[in-house]
């Protein structure tokens, strides 16, 4: 542990952790990261377009508002 004191007198320290997982539980987890970074380029993707449109179309407000009975 490093230990260092801040401009306010207040000391700060930092931590290092490791991980260690079996191989089967890295699969799982590297398959719920694809997942992740799927969706996510799924709501980029979806952002930009709606947002082009908005541009295209002069439409103002909220980009992605939903109507009340949407989900």
């Amino acid at each position: 542990m490093a230990a260092a004191t801040g401009p306010d007198g207040v000391g700060h320290a930092r931590y290092t952790f490791r991980l260690r997982v079996s191989s089967a539980a890295r699969g799982v987890l590297m398959a719920e990261w694809d997942r992740c970074c799927w969706v996510w380029n799924e709501c980029v993707s979806k952002s930009k377009a709606v947002h082009l449109h908005s541009k295209a179309t002069g439409a103002g407000g909220r980009a992605g508002r939903r109507s009340s009975t949407g989900c």
